[in-house]
């Protein structure tokens, strides 16, 4: 009983954590992008992307953990809306961490050989989009989940 309720706390802070900081680099990036200064955006994207790495990929695992063993609490029998976030939840955990690991890395190196500030600038708005659409798909996930549709 407790083990449950200490695994939806935890899970909970993980996903609320994930979703502000999440919404808060982006904020972060699109600030940066208005300096038109290639070497505050590069630096500006390293640090989001080093956050990412060190703060929100643990904090994605942290609530996909979670959620797995909460959802083995359950029978056979599982309402839909916990199949999707289930499914759904557990497989945009997984993208999330490859997208921001492998493509977030290759845009920040992209940047670093970028000579030009209209250039540096397209490749931080790409990332700003990845974690808008992000943050998109775990609003979705929990308007899901909250209404148990």
């Amino acid at each position: 009983m407790w083990d449950v309720k200490i695994s939806l706390f935890i899970h909970v802070f993980s996903v609320a954590t994930w979703f502000g900081a999440t919404t808060l680099m982006a904020m972060f990036l699109r600030n940066a992008t208005r300096t038109d200064d290639a070497a505050i955006m590069t630096n500006s994207l390293a640090t989001a992307h080093r956050w990412n790495l060190t703060m929100m990929i643990p904090t994605s695992v942290l609530a996909l953990i979670t959620g797995i063993y909460m959802l083995m609490q359950y029978d056979a029998n599982k309402p839909l809306w916990l199949l999707v976030k289930e499914r759904v939840g557990s497989l945009f955990i997984i993208v999330f961490i490859l997208v921001i690991a492998l493509y977030g890395k290759k845009l920040l190196k992209a940047a670093k050989d970028s000579a030009s500030n209209s250039t540096t600038a397209s490749i931080v708005k790409r990332y700003i989009m990845i974690l808008n659409l992000s943050v998109l798909v775990m609003l979705v996930l929990i308007f899901f989940v909250t209404t148990k549709i």
